[in-house]
């Protein structure tokens, strides 16, 4: 995605010298949507596609980049030097952010309601879910060393607090319960140098694919190992190896973990699980199934619609080395499930959607039962595509609801 970039139309300013100019919001490209008391304050804008930015929400920034499909607010206040939004990326109500430099998250990025970033910089790569109500912050992360940098694929949960005084480091994969503590310094008063002690002041490094559970404290200095699982409630007080299970104040090494790519029949066995439970997820959501008997050995199957009968699509759990299933007909949409890779082309029909679990690879077209099935999948730690965020149908007890006061 390479947004456009309007020439900036100057309007009368009250700005101090040396701020950025603000934007005339009619000079962005027509399919951006902006809401009342919208305010943009930019030396170099680049907006792509479909942008929608919601009432009383400002962005100041030298370099301003905002990705194709983007939804930001309402109320939000967003200013770095340098501010980029990968594509297809979702701001919740209330963000705020205020980083000196680079403040940059990757396509399909959420960060959810009243989150805000205070540090120098901060990075972090696609598919970035920040909770609601979290934050970079909570004293010193103003400093030279506030610096946060994220991978691909990470979730910080709900109320979680990064203290990047110094710089906080987490790899791909990472996940995290609510209320996660990580703290790079800590002093008191009464306990300092000159009583034969020292104020705490270190980075923290969490490597790929580590799980903090619900409450996890991470204190400065403290390392973990790729493939670590940190046990809810635990205070990492030193460093983790990688693999293992790890619990406790401070937090000790139960056991290591035995993590390996389980058998073909294993893995079906699994998927099968997930689409049973999507199956009953569906039922309550009012979505039609049909589940035709299957022989021996076949491939699993159902064929779901929308409450209204639209959308109605066939999925299909291929085992490796299964033929292609037929061209869906007219007015029918296929999603086909695959543990492994798939070989050959990808699919080129608009109502054929592969979903590659092994790799998180995900292929072809979309609809909301797509999307839900996606969501699913994504609940039970089979994430696939990373170029939007995920969705799903909402239950229509909560949806007649939520329309009466609309």
């Amino acid at each position: 995605m390479t947004p456009s970039t309007p020439a900036p139309r100057p309007v009368p300013s009250t700005a101090p010298a040396g701020s950025p100019p603000l934007i005339d919001p009619r000079g962005l490209p027509a399919s951006c949507r902006t809401g009342e008391d919208v305010r943009i304050h930019a030396e170099r804008l680049a907006i792509g596609e479909g942008v929608r930015i919601r009432a009383g929400t400002t962005i100041v920034g030298d370099e301003v980049v905002i990705g194709d499909g983007t939804v930001i607010g309402p109320d939000c206040d967003l200013r770095a030097a340098t501010l980029h939004l990968g594509a297809g990326s979702e701001l919740g109500a209330r963000v705020r952010v205020l980083v000196a430099e680079r403040f940059a998250v990757g396509g399909a990025a959420r960060i959810a309601a009243d989150a805000e970033v205070l540090c120098r910089d901060f990075t972090a790569g696609r598919m970035f879910y920040f909770g609601d109500g979290a934050r970079v912050g909570y004293g010193g992360t103003t400093t030279s060393t506030a610096l946060v940098r994220i991978g691909d694929r990470v979730t910080i949960g709900q109320h979680s607090v990064l203290n990047a005084n110094h710089e906080i480091s987490v790899g791909d994969g990472v996940g995290t319960g609510s209320y996660l503590a990580i703290w790079t310094h800590g002093y008191h008063f009464g306990h300092g140098p000159l009583n034969g002690t020292r104020p705490a002041y270190a980075p923290v490094r969490i490597a790929r694919d580590v799980w903090l559970g619900y409450h996890v404290t991470v204190l400065p200095g403290a390392t973990i190992g790729e493939d670590t699982v940190v046990a809810a409630g635990s205070v990492v007080t030193a460093p983790l190896p990688a693999g293992v299970l790890a619990g406790g104040v401070p937090a000790r090494v139960k056991k290591p973990l035995d993590l390996r790519a389980v058998t073909a029949d294993r893995a079906r066995q699994a998927v099968l699980a997930v689409l049973d439970v999507w199956r009953t997820e569906l039922a309550w959501k009012g979505c039609p199934v049909e589940r035709p008997e299957q022989p021996g050995g076949d491939a699993a199957t159902l064929t779901v619609s929308l409450a209204d009968g639209s959308h109605r699509t066939r999925v299909v759990l291929l085992d490796q080395g299964d033929p292609w299933p037929r061209t869906p007909p007219p007015g029918e949409a296929l999603a086909v499930l695959t543990v492994e890779d798939r070989p050959g082309p990808p699919p080129d029909q608009e109502a054929v959607t592969l979903f590659e679990l092994r790799s998180g690879r995900l292929r072809g077209g979309t609809s909301p039962v797509v999307e839900d099935l996606r969501d699913q999948l994504r609940r039970h730690a089979m994430p696939c595509g990373d170029d939007r965020c995920f969705t799903s149908i909402e239950p229509e007890a909560f949806a007649r609801l939520r329309r009466a006061a609309a």
